[in-house]
């Protein structure tokens, strides 16, 4: 776990991009327990006849501001629609080999999982904290609000869901994937399923899958929630700008999954009771509070100018203060939430 790590130990979760481009390359060399050679030469050869299309995404409205920015040379797209709903278009020049998924989103996903059966994994799930000794007692009688008994089913579907793991044979699983990659890149065609272009976004290795490890397709999810509520773009923009900085650069999808894991602790742990309760929802109060943590670390993150050396530190203490000041940190998030709209606003007049 990324909280785990100290500055006088390899960085085992948050690494220099170049050295993650030299780690992906010997991956890729002994892959065939997982990939065999004919599979990735054919992701290959596909890649290669498209890679020549490599959009550089900006708004209409800010073409003209960027040039002063470190940013990477594709980064998301700032316009007012949200990618979620505008399917993407193939190039009529390209290969009939290339594929075009339709973005999904965070509702379209959830629909997806609440018609599915998910008796397979619920008996693995941990959503609350086992009482135990004093500790147990105390807590039981001085802690966190017990959430109300009709929102125990939507958390224990948060639960079931962190514990699926992906799956290429699912499509929806795939079609998260891309949809993720493709509104953080700007790209229009699917890319191949595994490489290294997965560094780009914040994967460590060829396979993203490889990544999910402790929250399973949860991480994916809420990735998904990021890049597809229409407020929240301008933030996932300025949070992948900084992941590729020349000082600040870290792995975005590496930080995006441990914030998962921080938000799924929380709400275990019943500190998110109190807010469910009282709007009566979890998986929104969940979404919310990831994005809120998310925000509080890059607030930090490029403020006091961090480093990949910090990463450990910063992580760890910020899931001590969100975690006990859950209120707090969602009003800073929809203070900065108006501050991007109250932007975007003047920009159209």
């Amino acid at each position: 776990m990324l909280e785990t790590l100290q500055q006088k130990e390899p960085l085992s979760e948050f690494v220099d991009v170049a050295e993650r481009n030299r780690k992906n390359q010997d991956r890729v060399a002994g892959r065939g327990e997982r990939l065999s050679q004919d599979e990735f030469a054919a992701a290959r050869e596909e890649w290669d006849a498209v890679q020549c299309v490599e959009p550089i995404v900006r708004s209409p409205l800010k073409e003209n501001h960027h040039h002063h920015h470190n940013s990477p040379k594709k980064y998301i797209d700032s316009s007012h629609s949200s990618p979620a709903k505008t399917p993407s278009k193939a190039p009529p020049s390209l290969p009939p080999t290339v594929r075009v998924t339709p973005h999904t989103d965070f509702d379209e996903v959830w629909d997806y999982f609440m018609r599915q059966d998910m008796s397979h994994v619920m008996g693995s799930i941990k959503p609350t904290l086992e009482p135990r000794g004093i500790n147990g007692l105390f807590r039981s009688l001085f802690g966190p609000k017990k959430l109300k008994a009709e929102l125990v089913d939507e958390r224990n579907m948060l639960f079931a869901i962190a514990q699926c793991q992906f799956d290429n044979s699912e499509p929806i699983h795939l079609q998260i994937l891309q949809t993720v990659y493709k509104v953080l890149t700007g790209t229009k065609i699917d890319c191949p399923r595994y490489g290294s272009h997965w560094d780009v976004i914040g994967f460590q290795g060829v396979d993203p899958a490889t990544d999910l490890r402790g929250v399973g397709l949860l991480g994916l999810v809420q990735a998904l929630y990021l890049i597809s509520h229409e407020p929240l773009l301008p933030l996932a923009r300025d949070v992948f700008r900084l992941s590729h900085d020349t000082h600040s650069q870290f792995p975005l999808m590496v930080l995006s999954i441990n914030v998962t894991r921080i938000s799924l602790q929380t709400l275990r742990e019943g500190y998110l009771n109190k807010e469910c309760n009282s709007r009566g929802n979890v998986r929104h109060v969940l979404n919310q509070f990831f994005t809120a943590v998310l925000f509080h670390i890059f607030w930090i993150w490029k403020t006091e100018s961090k480093t990949i050396k910090d990463s450990g530190f910063i992580i760890k203490d910020a899931e001590v203060y969100c975690k006990r000041n859950v209120k707090t940190v969602l009003q800073k998030l929809q203070v900065q939430l108006r501050k991007y709209s109250h932007a975007e606003e003047g920009q159209l007049v």
